[in-house]
Protein backbone atom coordinates (compact mmCIF):
# COMPACT_ATOMS: atom_id res chain seq x y z
CA UNK A 1 0.00 0.00 0.00
CA UNK A 2 1.42 3.40 -0.91
CA UNK A 3 0.95 6.58 1.57
CA UNK A 4 0.88 9.81 0.39
CA UNK A 5 1.81 12.21 3.58
CA UNK A 6 0.95 15.90 3.42
CA UNK A 7 4.46 17.46 4.67
CA UNK A 8 7.43 15.90 6.64
CA UNK A 9 5.51 16.09 10.02
CA UNK A 10 2.93 13.57 8.55
CA UNK A 11 5.49 11.44 7.04
CA UNK A 12 6.99 11.26 11.09
CA UNK A 13 3.90 9.91 12.15
CA UNK A 14 3.47 6.86 9.46
CA UNK A 15 7.06 6.25 10.70
CA UNK A 16 6.09 6.41 13.90
CA UNK A 17 2.98 4.30 13.47
CA UNK A 18 4.02 1.76 11.46
CA UNK A 19 8.12 1.47 12.72
CA UNK A 20 10.67 -0.09 10.45
CA UNK A 21 7.92 -1.53 8.04
CA UNK A 22 8.10 1.20 5.65
CA UNK A 23 10.25 2.56 2.58
CA UNK A 24 10.42 6.01 0.94
CA UNK A 25 9.12 5.63 -2.37
CA UNK A 26 10.60 7.89 -5.24
CA UNK A 27 9.53 11.74 -5.28
CA UNK A 28 6.78 13.01 -7.98
CA UNK A 29 6.70 16.27 -7.36
CA UNK A 30 6.30 17.67 -3.78
CA UNK A 31 4.69 14.78 -2.38
CA UNK A 32 5.97 11.83 -0.18
CA UNK A 33 4.92 8.55 -0.93
CA UNK A 34 6.34 5.53 1.28
CA UNK A 35 5.40 2.27 0.73
CA UNK A 36 3.97 0.80 3.99
CA UNK A 37 3.40 -3.22 4.52
CA UNK A 38 0.00 -3.23 5.78
CA UNK A 39 -3.53 -3.53 4.33
CA UNK A 40 -5.67 0.06 4.98
CA UNK A 41 -7.17 -1.81 7.90
CA UNK A 42 -4.30 -2.37 9.36
CA UNK A 43 -2.29 0.65 9.06
CA UNK A 44 -5.11 3.00 9.86
CA UNK A 45 -5.47 1.08 13.32
CA UNK A 46 -2.08 1.47 14.27
CA UNK A 47 -2.01 5.01 12.63
CA UNK A 48 -4.79 5.67 15.25
CA UNK A 49 -3.63 3.97 18.23
CA UNK A 50 0.06 5.33 18.30
CA UNK A 51 -0.34 9.05 17.39
CA UNK A 52 -3.96 9.63 16.90
CA UNK A 53 -5.97 10.68 13.80
CA UNK A 54 -4.82 12.18 10.83
CA UNK A 55 -7.53 12.80 8.60
CA UNK A 56 -6.50 15.31 6.74
CA UNK A 57 -3.43 14.89 6.02
CA UNK A 58 -2.53 10.84 5.17
CA UNK A 59 -3.78 10.15 1.13
CA UNK A 60 -3.71 6.10 1.04
CA UNK A 61 -4.63 5.10 -2.89
CA UNK A 62 -3.75 2.05 -4.29
CA UNK A 63 -5.03 3.23 -7.53
CA UNK A 64 -6.16 7.11 -7.36
CA UNK A 65 -3.41 9.66 -5.65
CA UNK A 66 -5.80 11.85 -5.51
CA UNK A 67 -8.38 10.10 -3.42
CA UNK A 68 -7.81 10.34 0.80
CA UNK A 69 -7.92 7.63 2.94
CA UNK A 70 -11.64 8.19 3.89
CA UNK A 71 -12.70 8.04 0.01
CA UNK A 72 -10.77 4.58 -0.60
CA UNK A 73 -12.30 3.55 2.44
CA UNK A 74 -15.96 5.13 2.63
CA UNK A 75 -17.15 3.51 6.22
CA UNK A 76 -14.76 5.74 8.13
CA UNK A 77 -15.72 9.61 8.42
CA UNK A 78 -12.66 12.48 8.84
CA UNK A 79 -12.03 13.13 12.42
CA UNK A 80 -11.55 16.74 13.62
CA UNK A 81 -8.66 16.89 15.29
CA UNK A 82 -6.53 14.97 12.88
CA UNK A 83 -4.71 18.28 11.67
CA UNK A 84 -3.80 19.70 15.24
CA UNK A 85 -2.41 16.19 16.25
CA UNK A 86 -0.10 15.47 13.80
CA UNK A 87 1.03 19.51 13.44
CA UNK A 88 1.63 18.60 17.40
CA UNK A 89 4.66 15.64 16.79
CA UNK A 90 7.32 17.79 16.61
CA UNK A 91 6.90 17.75 20.40
CA UNK A 92 7.01 14.29 20.42
CA UNK A 93 10.18 14.53 18.91
CA UNK A 94 11.89 17.45 20.82
CA UNK A 95 11.03 15.42 24.18
CA UNK A 96 12.87 12.02 22.72
CA UNK A 97 15.78 14.17 21.43
CA UNK A 98 15.42 17.90 21.28
CA UNK A 99 16.80 20.99 23.34
CA UNK A 100 14.84 22.45 26.32
CA UNK A 101 16.16 25.89 27.86
CA UNK A 102 14.78 28.38 29.60
CA UNK A 103 14.77 32.73 28.68
CA UNK A 104 14.05 35.05 31.53
CA UNK A 105 11.87 38.47 30.81
CA UNK A 106 12.17 40.85 33.42
CA UNK A 107 9.20 42.93 35.14
CA UNK A 108 10.08 46.56 36.16
CA UNK A 109 9.01 48.55 38.98
CA UNK A 110 7.36 51.75 37.35
CA UNK A 111 8.14 54.20 39.79
CA UNK A 112 11.71 52.93 40.77
CA UNK A 113 13.07 51.27 37.38
CA UNK A 114 13.99 48.28 39.26
CA UNK A 115 13.54 44.27 38.64
CA UNK A 116 10.78 42.76 40.85
CA UNK A 117 11.09 39.54 39.26
CA UNK A 118 11.73 37.58 36.05
CA UNK A 119 9.02 35.57 34.29
CA UNK A 120 10.56 31.71 33.07
CA UNK A 121 9.71 31.15 29.70
CA UNK A 122 10.07 27.38 27.67
CA UNK A 123 11.53 27.23 24.76
CA UNK A 124 12.46 24.16 23.00
CA UNK A 125 14.80 23.99 19.73
CA UNK A 126 14.92 21.07 17.40
CA UNK A 127 17.35 19.91 14.61
CA UNK A 128 18.33 23.69 13.53
CA UNK A 129 14.93 24.70 13.71
CA UNK A 130 13.82 28.12 15.14
CA UNK A 131 12.67 28.07 18.91
CA UNK A 132 9.68 26.87 19.96
CA UNK A 133 7.60 28.86 21.93
CA UNK A 134 5.69 27.64 25.34
CA UNK A 135 2.38 29.13 23.69
CA UNK A 136 3.21 26.48 20.86
CA UNK A 137 4.50 23.41 23.43
CA UNK A 138 2.11 23.54 25.76
CA UNK A 139 -1.19 22.93 23.17
CA UNK A 140 0.99 20.13 21.18
CA UNK A 141 1.82 18.72 24.91
CA UNK A 142 -2.49 18.38 25.38
CA UNK A 143 -2.95 17.21 21.82
CA UNK A 144 -0.45 14.47 22.89
CA UNK A 145 -1.68 13.91 26.15
CA UNK A 146 1.18 14.46 28.08
CA UNK A 147 0.04 18.01 29.39
CA UNK A 148 0.66 17.07 32.65
CA UNK A 149 3.74 15.28 32.54
CA UNK A 150 5.28 18.32 30.74
CA UNK A 151 3.83 20.79 32.71
CA UNK A 152 5.97 18.99 35.82
CA UNK A 153 9.19 18.90 33.30
CA UNK A 154 8.41 22.73 32.15
CA UNK A 155 8.44 23.82 36.47
CA UNK A 156 12.02 21.43 36.86
CA UNK A 157 13.27 23.37 33.56
CA UNK A 158 12.52 26.54 35.38
CA UNK A 159 13.17 26.08 38.55
CA UNK A 160 16.60 24.66 37.96
CA UNK A 161 17.51 27.65 35.56
CA UNK A 162 16.08 30.14 38.35
CA UNK A 163 19.18 29.11 40.75
CA UNK A 164 20.79 32.08 38.46
CA UNK A 165 19.12 34.68 39.11
CA UNK A 166 19.79 37.02 41.75
CA UNK A 167 18.33 36.57 45.24
CA UNK A 168 16.15 39.16 45.73
CA UNK A 169 14.06 38.54 42.39
CA UNK A 170 10.92 37.10 42.47
CA UNK A 171 10.48 34.14 40.40
CA UNK A 172 6.96 33.90 38.49
CA UNK A 173 5.93 30.57 37.26
CA UNK A 174 3.44 29.65 34.71
CA UNK A 175 0.76 27.40 36.26
CA UNK A 176 -1.84 26.17 34.54
CA UNK A 177 -5.06 25.75 36.98
CA UNK A 178 -6.83 23.50 34.86
CA UNK A 179 -4.18 20.85 35.47
CA UNK A 180 -4.28 20.67 39.11
CA UNK A 181 -6.29 18.86 41.38
CA UNK A 182 -9.23 21.07 43.55
CA UNK A 183 -7.43 19.24 46.91
CA UNK A 184 -4.69 20.75 49.25
CA UNK A 185 -2.31 18.24 47.99
CA UNK A 186 -2.31 19.51 44.60
CA UNK A 187 0.54 20.97 43.86
CA UNK A 188 2.58 18.66 46.21
CA UNK A 189 4.86 17.54 43.58
CA UNK A 190 5.94 21.54 42.82
CA UNK A 191 6.79 21.77 46.40
CA UNK A 192 8.72 19.16 45.93
CA UNK A 193 10.75 20.18 42.81
CA UNK A 194 11.03 23.42 44.56
CA UNK A 195 12.57 22.11 47.71
CA UNK A 196 15.44 19.91 45.69
CA UNK A 197 16.16 23.08 43.90
CA UNK A 198 16.82 25.06 47.07
CA UNK A 199 14.35 27.84 45.66
CA UNK A 200 12.58 29.86 48.61
CA UNK A 201 8.98 29.55 48.85
CA UNK A 202 9.01 33.31 49.47
CA UNK A 203 10.50 33.73 45.91
CA UNK A 204 7.98 32.34 43.99
CA UNK A 205 4.68 33.58 42.87
CA UNK A 206 2.82 30.86 40.96
CA UNK A 207 1.43 32.61 37.46
CA UNK A 208 -1.58 31.03 37.00
CA UNK A 209 -2.27 31.01 33.04
CA UNK A 210 -5.65 31.00 30.78
CA UNK A 211 -7.56 31.97 34.00
CA UNK A 212 -10.49 33.37 31.94
CA UNK A 213 -11.38 29.82 31.00
CA UNK A 214 -11.20 28.52 34.50
CA UNK A 215 -14.66 26.38 35.59
CA UNK A 216 -14.48 27.67 38.81
CA UNK A 217 -12.17 29.59 40.91
CA UNK A 218 -13.41 29.03 44.03
CA UNK A 219 -12.87 25.01 43.73
CA UNK A 220 -9.45 26.28 42.81
CA UNK A 221 -8.82 27.77 46.38
CA UNK A 222 -8.07 24.33 48.22
CA UNK A 223 -5.26 23.66 46.06
CA UNK A 224 -3.71 27.01 46.58
CA UNK A 225 -3.39 26.36 50.17
CA UNK A 226 -0.53 24.84 51.36
CA UNK A 227 1.59 27.57 48.79
CA UNK A 228 0.07 30.45 50.54
CA UNK A 229 0.65 28.76 53.85
CA UNK A 230 4.49 28.22 53.01
CA UNK A 231 4.89 31.87 51.88
CA UNK A 232 3.92 31.74 48.01
CA UNK A 233 2.39 34.48 46.30
CA UNK A 234 -0.70 34.42 43.36
CA UNK A 235 -0.33 36.26 40.46
CA UNK A 236 -3.51 35.76 37.88
CA UNK A 237 -2.31 35.84 33.89
CA UNK A 238 -3.27 36.61 30.64
CA UNK A 239 -6.13 39.16 32.50
CA UNK A 240 -8.39 40.84 29.11
CA UNK A 241 -11.77 42.25 31.33
CA UNK A 242 -12.77 43.47 34.38
CA UNK A 243 -15.55 41.29 35.46
CA UNK A 244 -13.24 38.24 35.09
CA UNK A 245 -10.82 39.29 37.57
CA UNK A 246 -13.49 40.90 40.06
CA UNK A 247 -14.95 37.16 40.04
CA UNK A 248 -11.08 35.99 40.47
CA UNK A 249 -10.01 38.28 42.84
CA UNK A 250 -12.86 37.50 45.43
CA UNK A 251 -12.15 33.69 45.00
CA UNK A 252 -8.12 33.49 44.76
CA UNK A 253 -7.00 37.27 46.32
CA UNK A 254 -4.30 37.47 44.28
CA UNK A 255 -1.56 39.19 45.00
CA UNK A 256 -0.37 40.30 41.31
CA UNK A 257 -2.64 40.69 38.10
CA UNK A 258 -1.06 40.64 34.81
CA UNK A 259 -2.99 42.39 32.77
CA UNK A 260 -2.39 40.72 28.72
CA UNK A 261 -1.27 42.85 26.05
CA UNK A 262 -4.59 42.08 24.08
CA UNK A 263 -5.43 45.17 26.31
CA UNK A 264 -2.19 47.11 26.73
CA UNK A 265 -1.03 46.69 23.31
CA UNK A 266 -1.58 50.11 21.49
CA UNK A 267 -3.55 51.29 24.80
CA UNK A 268 -2.48 54.82 23.48
CA UNK A 269 -4.80 54.94 20.95
CA UNK A 270 -7.42 53.20 22.02
CA UNK A 271 -9.93 54.32 24.60
CA UNK A 272 -11.82 51.53 25.19
CA UNK A 273 -8.65 49.39 26.28
CA UNK A 274 -7.59 52.53 28.43
CA UNK A 275 -11.43 52.02 30.22
CA UNK A 276 -10.65 48.64 30.57
CA UNK A 277 -7.66 49.28 32.46
CA UNK A 278 -8.90 52.39 34.90
CA UNK A 279 -11.51 49.39 35.71
CA UNK A 280 -8.88 46.98 36.49
CA UNK A 281 -6.78 50.08 37.98
CA UNK A 282 -9.97 50.69 40.47
CA UNK A 283 -9.81 46.77 41.48
CA UNK A 284 -6.32 47.03 42.97
CA UNK A 285 -6.83 49.44 44.93
CA UNK A 286 -10.01 47.96 46.19
CA UNK A 287 -8.39 44.53 46.82
CA UNK A 288 -4.64 45.91 46.85
CA UNK A 289 -3.27 43.53 44.57
CA UNK A 290 -0.39 45.07 42.29
CA UNK A 291 -1.01 45.06 38.08
CA UNK A 292 1.60 44.17 35.99
CA UNK A 293 1.09 45.37 32.45
CA UNK A 294 2.15 42.60 29.88
CA UNK A 295 3.22 43.17 26.12
CA UNK A 296 4.74 46.65 26.10
CA UNK A 297 6.35 47.95 23.30
CA UNK A 298 6.11 51.64 23.04
CA UNK A 299 7.00 54.60 25.40
CA UNK A 300 3.85 55.67 24.72
CA UNK A 301 1.65 52.60 26.10
CA UNK A 302 3.66 52.74 28.95
CA UNK A 303 3.11 56.43 29.99
CA UNK A 304 -0.77 55.20 29.79
CA UNK A 305 -0.39 52.28 31.79
CA UNK A 306 2.00 54.45 34.19
CA UNK A 307 -1.17 57.29 34.72
CA UNK A 308 -3.73 54.49 35.22
CA UNK A 309 -1.89 53.03 38.32
CA UNK A 310 -0.10 50.20 36.63
CA UNK A 311 2.47 49.17 39.28
CA UNK A 312 4.86 47.28 36.97
CA UNK A 313 5.30 46.16 33.40
CA UNK A 314 7.08 43.82 31.16
CA UNK A 315 7.21 44.19 26.75
CA UNK A 316 9.76 44.10 24.57
CA UNK A 317 10.58 48.01 25.19
CA UNK A 318 11.42 47.37 28.55
CA UNK A 319 13.41 44.25 27.81
CA UNK A 320 13.34 41.07 25.99
CA UNK A 321 13.48 37.65 27.33
CA UNK A 322 17.29 35.95 27.18
CA UNK A 323 18.92 33.10 28.41
CA UNK A 324 20.86 35.25 31.18
CA UNK A 325 18.53 37.76 32.37
CA UNK A 326 18.80 40.69 30.55
CA UNK A 327 19.95 44.35 31.22
CA UNK A 328 16.72 47.18 31.03
CA UNK A 329 16.66 48.64 27.34
CA UNK A 330 17.63 51.85 26.38
CA UNK A 331 14.85 53.09 25.62
CA UNK A 332 12.93 51.80 28.88
CA UNK A 333 16.21 53.18 30.85
CA UNK A 334 15.17 56.92 28.91
CA UNK A 335 11.61 56.73 29.89
CA UNK A 336 12.31 56.29 33.74
CA UNK A 337 15.21 58.72 33.87
CA UNK A 338 12.37 61.27 32.29
CA UNK A 339 10.14 60.74 34.90
CA UNK A 340 10.24 63.50 38.30
CA UNK A 341 12.95 61.69 40.43
CA UNK A 342 9.94 59.48 42.94
CA UNK A 343 7.27 59.80 40.88
CA UNK A 344 4.55 56.93 41.69
CA UNK A 345 2.47 55.71 39.21
CA UNK A 346 -0.87 57.40 39.92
Amino acid sequence: MFVRPDGLEAERAVAAACGRSWARAPMYGRARRLLVERTPEHFLEELEKNVGPMAERVRVAPEDMRQTKWDAMSRLQPLPRARREVEALWLADLLTAGDFFVEFQPIFDLSTGSVIGHEGLMRGRGDGSTPRLAAEMFPAAESLQVDRTFERFSWTCVLEEARGLPAESLLFLNVNPRLIGRSEHALAALGEETERRGVPFSRLVLDLVEIETLPSAPELAPALTVPRDLGTVIALDDVTSGYGALQLCHALQPEWIKVDSEVTRGIARDPRRRAILKFLADLSREFSFTLVAEGIESAEDLDVCAAEGVGAAQGYFLARPAVQPPDPSAGFRDWVASRPHGQQSA
